[in-house]
């Protein structure tokens, strides 16, 4: 099983890719973003990086035992099984065909592989989800709050399920509401104690992933960017949860 460090920025779309297939796949990854381990801007532009990654880019995977990649399609490739490549020659093509398809067309890059495994790999619920209570959203930054501490005390749920959720509106006048994927068909929160967090003040509704709508909601919750019709509000700021 693979193992070995990523390199890349805080928040990197692209690193998420990676992270993704590393979850589910089994393999050992640490992930430097930070000093000492790793300085974007300045690591990468070392004589030593650039021995080994000879662009200077990020992502970059360097392995334990030596063996070093650069793109983010290479390494979360890599990274995965074979569930996730998969397992036939027709479904590795299935595969690579959505990755190229939401790469060029869909989603900023880094979400990418979400794609293959709700398309092909029973990874296939996606879930829109809305505070219930937005008259009580006050500062922005309290009701940010909400979200962020709700990820933390899902930290268990880590590896069945990828979100982004979004606080819309300004001060005193917003909402939150997000898009969330889980593994298989029943909404994830009730199925552990564990996971059963906050999950109740949200109303949630399973999305049809071969809808108009659901294919523009999650372009737009994916790269926090667009009209975002349903809400009615200005983006201003999201959370990831991976």
């Amino acid at each position: 099983m693979a193992a070995g460090t990523l390199y890349t920025y805080p928040e990197n779309w692209r690193a998420f890719k990676a992270q993704i297939a590393a979850q589910y796949s089994g393999a050992r990854l640490k992930v430097a973003t930070s000093a000492p381990a790793f300085t974007f801007g300045q690591t990468n532009r070392t004589p030593a990086f650039l021995n080994n990654f000879p662009l200077g880019k990020v992502p970059a995977y360097q392995g334990d035992d030596g063996f070093c990649l650069f793109e983010s399609n290479a390494i979360a490739h890599y990274l995965s099984n074979d569930t996730l490549r998969g397992a036939t020659p027709q479904a590795a093509a299935q595969v690579l065909q959505w990755v190229s398809f939401a790469d060029s067309e869909i989603i900023p890059p880094a979400s990418a592989w979400v794609f293959p495994t709700l398309g092909i790999m029973q990874f296939n619920k996606q879930v829109y989800s809305s505070y219930k209570y937005p008259e009580e959203l006050t500062l922005a930054f309290k009701s940010c709050n909400l979200i962020t501490g709700m990820f933390q005390r899902l930290d268990k749920l880590r590896k069945n399920a990828f979100a982004s959720v979004i606080l819309f509106g300004t001060n005193n006048d917003s909402s939150i509401s997000g898009i969330w994927v889980f593994r298989g068909q029943e909404l994830a929160f009730t199925l552990s104690e564990d996971w059963q967090i906050d999950y109740e003040s949200y109303d949630w509704r399973k999305l049809d992933p071969d809808s108009e709508e659901c294919k523009t909601m999650v372009k737009e919750y994916f790269a926090w960017e667009g009209d975002f019709k349903h809400v009615g509000k200005a983006f201003n700021q999201g959370k990831i949860f991976k």
